[in-house]
């Protein structure tokens, strides 16, 4: 058995590198796709496929002594082409007509032999080009500024230019005859300026597509944020697990108000002022937040989308503290009592204060004066609690839509901050400063249709992205999972649903488990019960359905406390993949590195390009990607990533390559 693990390991090394193990690729031939023991390769060099043309993928499998070759499968497998012919090493793919913009197909190529070994590459299908419209970042004065638009479909090499208007002074067009396009310089001059950008093929000259864009240049002090934004971080100092979250104010020329609650094993302040702050732009989407209080500062980098609403920071200061987040803008109408009385889904995780995990997910209902009222959680400290009675009393929000009070759940009492991000949501954080109790983080959102609730509360395609963490020699390790359910049958309060499970823990390497059909169970107020596998290899998890097809998760019986998050999945099957940049980073860190912050990573084409480079393949049925990329991310190059819609992804390092795999999210510009 542990030959045959090793074995297969090696498969995974060789085909995330994207090596021809097995030889007997021609000459001229790239190597391209993804996944575990077949080798693929294309001999036009290239992935992309004209309309109406063909293209041939070859395929070589490793320890094959029979020859036998592989099956080739199709996704999806209408309305993105066919397999125009195949045999046991290659095939003839044949893309579609009247394309406009781009469309992908997934070939797969499994082994005959053994089925277990299969590697995919996504053919992108050009057709006439469409460029999406970008929202642009503002520019600051005297700032080194670059921003990218990306034209779908058309053949290369491009023909970039501005057609009407003129670029703010100080800005140009970075020559690019590729797809994607930069513009970049220093802005010279404070204003705003409206242009149309022309792209042409080299097709024909009539195949041209157009975009007007309006580009804003602010001060130079100015920041990328502005306003009243609610934040949270979880990490690590020491080996145990440090917990803040607050509320911080940008104004106009940058500077920094708020306040904020922090946890660690020794120290905490709770409620404390964030004074003399800065928020500057370094360029694009990416800056630096320094965040100040009567115990010390604190500098984060910090990467946002382009509404400049909400987005990702990390802890950049050189202090023994490390730890990732997010950030949104606060909607401070719902900073009252009266507009967040409703029921919540919630979780929480870190530790129980003498580093034992501690996760927690539950349901509740916000009076109007603050009470809590069917309140209900499981936990999973050293004496786990099963739907566990949760009661507390709310303070309203103040000024900061900070609020506080105590929760207590059985022998846990935890006292707790909430920062509201809008009427549906809030995090929470602990809220004491003693270093032998709980240090937790998480979050709340609105439940719908609580007390009526049934199994069709995951009746809908759900992306599971989940995450535990135990110490090994005092120093955290990590265990991480992402996946899918899908295919629910639902009849009253219970159901059956299939799972798919990405899983990497320590020195194991990713595995795509399916389960079929696994019973779950859903109660009215939402707590619901689903198991996966059998016997030794059976899962059981406690699922707080929100009534919008998400929740939060918990599995008591988990000797590393995994906890998750359960996330509607939208737009599945996925017959087109935006040619988009992603920002986004690790959220709720399992070990203390590698923690990551990427605030430009391009999917087009399949490729990866921005902060790292690679290549992707996409399952079209149920937005399952994998990767291989040039540099170390999340703990592996090989990547796993689930689409949870056009606007974001949930991946999962593979934690082969390094001691620990990371959970990271990512969100469209």
């Amino acid at each position: 058995m542990k030959n045959a693990l090793l074995v297969r390991l090696a498969a995974v090394f060789c085909s995330l590198a994207l090596a021809g193990c097995g030889g007997g690729s021609k000459a001229a031939s790239t190597a391209v796709g993804v996944g575990i023991g077949v080798s693929l390769s294309a001999p036009s060099a290239t992935t992309l496929v004209a309309e109406g043309a063909t293209a041939e993928i070859d395929a070589t499998v490793s320890n094959d002594t029979s020859a036998a070759g592989v099956s080739w499968t199709l996704s999806p497998a209408t309305g993105a082409g066919s397999i125009q012919s195949s045999d046991k090493g290659k095939a003839i793919y044949l893309a579609p007509s009247g394309v406009t913009g781009a469309v992908f197909a997934t070939l797969v190529a499994t082994s005959i032999t053994d089925p277990t070994m299969a590697s995919s590459v996504t053919l992108t299908v050009n057709g006439t080009p469409v460029i999406a419209t970008p929202v642009l970042f503002p520019a600051n004065q005297n700032v080194i500024y670059t921003t990218y638009i990306s034209v779908a479909g058309g053949t290369a090499p491009y023909t970039w230019t501005t057609s009407v208007g003129t670029l703010p002074a100080g800005l140009t067009l970075n020559g690019s005859t590729t797809a994607s396009l930069a513009i970049s310089g220093t802005p010279t001059a404070i204003g705003s300026s409206t242009f149309t950008i022309k792209v042409a093929d080299s097709a024909s000259p009539t195949r041209i597509a157009t975009v007007t864009l309006t580009l804003v240049v602010n001060a130079q002090t100015a920041c990328l944020l502005s306003g009243r934004y609610a934040y949270m971080l979880t990490g690590y100092t020491s080996g145990s697990p440090v917990v803040r979250a607050g509320s911080f104010n940008v104004g106009s020329d940058g500077t920094v108000t708020g306040i904020e609650d922090y946890k660690d094993p020794t120290t905490g302040h709770s409620a404390s002022a964030i004074t003399s702050g800065l928020c500057k732009t370094l360029t694009q989407n990416r800056g630096t937040l320094l965040l100040t209080t009567a115990a010390g500062s604190a500098t984060y980098d910090y990467g946002t989308r382009s509404s400049l609403q909400s987005g990702q920071m990390q802890e950049n200061d050189g202090s023994s503290i490390v730890g990732s987040g997010q950030f949104f803008h606060q909607d401070e109408s719902a900073f009252s009592a009266g507009v967040l009385a409703g029921d919540y889904a919630f979780g929480l995780v870190g530790d129980d204060g003498a580093s034992k995990r501690l996760a927690i997910a539950g349901r509740f209902t916000l009076g109007a004066n603050g009470v809590l009222s069917g309140g209900l959680a499981d936990a999973n400290p050293t004496t786990p609690i099963a739907a566990g009675a949760l009661t507390a009393t709310l303070a309203a929000p103040d000024a900061n839509g900070r609020g506080s009070g105590t929760l207590v759940i059985g022998s846990l009492s935890l006292p707790v901050a909430y920062y509201v991000i809008g009427p549906d949501k809030a995090f929470i954080v602990s809220d004491d400063t003693s270093g032998s109790t709980p240090r937790l983080a998480g979050q709340w959102q609105r439940q719908t249709g609580a007390g009526t609730l049934n199994s069709n509360a995951l009746a809908a395609p759900a992306i599971l992205s989940l995450w535990g963490s135990s110490l090994g020699n005092g120093v955290p390790l990590a265990t991480m999972a992402a996946g899918r359910l899908s295919g629910a049958v639902a009849s009253g309060g219970a159901g059956t649903v299939d799972v798919m499970l990405d899983v990497t823990a320590p020195s194991s390497a990713l595995v795509n488990s399916s389960y079929t059909a696994m019973p779950y169970a859903v109660a009215t107020n939402g707590r619901t019960t689903l198991s996966t596998g059998t016997g030794a290899a059976q899962r059981n998890f406690i699922i707080y359905a929100d009534g919008a097809g998400g929740g939060f998760v918990v599995e008591p019986s988990s000797t590393t406390g995994n906890f998750g998050i359960l996330e509607p999945q939208i737009g599945a099957p996925f017959t087109t993949f935006p040619t988009a940049y992603y920002v986004g980073g690790t959220l709720y860190a399992g070990s203390t590195s590698p923690i990551t912050l990427a605030p430009q990573l391009l999917f087009q084409s399949g490729s990866v390009g921005g902060n790292l480079t690679g290549s992707y393949a996409i399952d079209s049925v149920n937005g399952r990607i994998v990767m291989a990329v040039t540099r170390n991310i999340l703990g592996g190059t090989g990547l796993v990533a689930y689409i949870v819609s056009s606007e974001k992804l949930v991946i999962l390092g593979n934690g082969v390559n390094a001691l620990n795999s990371q959970l990271a999210w990512f969100e469209h510009f």
